[in-house]
């Protein structure tokens, strides 16, 4: 199998409409062309592995691209940390260089934008003929539960993640995909990947303002897209005209609530569960499913990636061509060579995946295990709440209880009687808060490590209100 992606683009659909920033096109020959150039200079930076910090633009599109021709390894940065956070994960995996399409200021790093590399001397090159083990990009997890691991992405992992992913929703070099997600996410940079293997269309939106997403899927007719719940929340205050056939769900877990509301509402949403370590989604489903509205992301017997249950702890257990072999900086947890995700989940009769809740999240209670995920669920259900996390805390009396913090204020006597309703006693909150802020990691997740301990350091007299159950 040739992973040589753009070059067959070019060959076989050299006029299509490869990628479309703002007002700027560029066909796939054009692409190839602007992406081979731009090859040529990085010779002189005798380079195997350096540091993308980018954004949604067509120069990193065409960046990225040149960089595969050349066959250099890039570490996808979040933007959102600062220099001394990313010259800590560049530690991590030996890269002293870093080339950015936005203002940046690392310790101890060279960076050079983007334009700076045309003032390269250019040498002549052959075109990388990548294998499906090598690298492609490295990028590191969000951090939920402690320190953040380099994921290697092969390029014979995100053909695996693009096969299962068209599989299901049925696209091909016709559908035009709007990439929202950041590109240094897996799910934003599956997109871009995704349009240049089926050979369709990319089309860039920088910021993701819901006014103007919703005119860029009339205008565009954009056939597909990728995004965050909290984006979609945020697109179905406001309603348009559009041609979808699939939004992809990923990136943080979804409610029942949000996905009854977007399907009452026409748009064919796909909840799904993914992984940096999968490059994206191993299993989704879609809104013509009824069960979709039932809690679950996908169904065993529709991925190609093998499935199960540990035994005894009911992690969820994956192996597939999409799955990573390794982290660079940490060692990865297999069980008879089945990636450890760490994630609780159960499965049913029929198939379909449900996740349950993080393993180091778990809360044991008198012998009763509680998920937090379960008790935030309910929480969301109530109109007036966007954002809660449900944390643990040592009890002398039970071992563990559960503790819920909320930013808004909610009634009381409401929120205790809509708990009772749905959850069993003992996974009622022993304790509410209400608290100025929860705190989310860089790649926008809500961390309940980090508001465990944030919650602990915290003097009584800071918090806005207390309710002890």
């Amino acid at each position: 199998m040739s992973y040589k992606w753009l070059e067959s683009a070019m060959l076989e659909n050299p006029d299509k409409l490869a990628v479309k920033y703002k007002d700027k096109t560029l066909n796939y020959r054009q692409l190839y062309m602007k992406s081979h150039e731009l090859s040529t200079h990085l010779e002189t930076l005798n380079q195997k592995r350096v540091g993308l910090l980018i954004d949604n633009s067509l120069d990193s599109v065409i960046l990225i691209h040149g960089l595969m021709l050349h066959g250099v390894e890039m570490v996808l940065l979040n933007t959102r940390l600062t220099g001394h956070e990313i010259r800590s994960q560049l530690d991590d995996v030996v890269v002293d260089t870093v080339i950015t399409t936005i203002q940046a200021e690392i310790p101890d790093t060279k960076i050079i934008h983007f334009d700076e590399l045309y003032d390269l001397p250019s040498a002549t090159a052959m075109v990388n003929q990548p294998d499906a083990d090598d690298i492609l990009s490295i990028m590191f997890t969000s951090g939920t539960t402690g320190r953040s691991k380099a994921v290697p992405q092969t390029y014979g992992n995100h053909q695996a993640s693009h096969n299962n992913c068209q599989n299901e929703m049925n696209y091909n070099e016709d559908s035009v995909w709007m990439m929202v997600n950041p590109i240094f996410h897996i799910s934003g940079l599956s997109v871009m990947f995704r349009t240049v293997m089926s050979q369709s269309t990319l089309i860039l939106v920088n910021k993701f303002d819901p006014e103007s997403v919703w005119s860029i899927l009339e205008n565009e007719k954009v056939s597909h897209t990728s995004m965050v719940p909290a984006m979609l929340k945020r697109l179905l205050k406001f309603k348009g005209k559009h041609c979808l056939e699939g939004i992809l769900l990923g990136g943080a877990s979804t409610t029942p609530k949000l996905l009854k509301t977007a399907i009452d509402q026409g748009l064919p949403v796909y909840n799904s569960f993914g992984m940096t370590e999968t490059c994206s989604q191993i299993v989704q489903i879609s809104s013509n499913d009824k069960n979709i509205l039932n809690g679950t992301v996908g169904n065993i017997h529709t991925t190609a990636t093998k499935i199960k249950l540990d035994e005894s702890t009911h992690e969820l257990l994956i192996k597939g061509d999409s799955v990573v072999k390794e982290y660079l900086n940490a060692d990865m947890n297999h069980t008879d060579g089945y990636f450890n995700t760490g994630d609780v989940a159960s499965i049913d009769d029929d198939g379909y995946i449900y996740i349950l809740d993080r393993r180091n999240d778990l809360i044991i209670s008198g012998g009763e295990n509680i998920y937090p995920k379960e008790i935030e669920d309910v929480v969301y259900m109530l109109d007036e709440v966007n954002r809660c996390v449900v944390i643990k805390k040592d009890d002398d009396e039970w071992g563990q209880v559960p503790v819920l913090l909320l930013e808004e204020p909610v009634d009381k006597p409401r929120l205790l009687n809509h708990l009772y309703e749905h959850l069993a006693k003992y996974k009622i909150p022993r304790e509410i808060h209400y608290v100025d802020e929860i705190k989310l990691t860089s790649t926008g997740k809500i961390s309940r490590t980090i508001n465990r301990n944030m919650f602990l350091d915290l003097d009584e007299k800071v918090l806005k209100d207390d309710t002890k159950i």
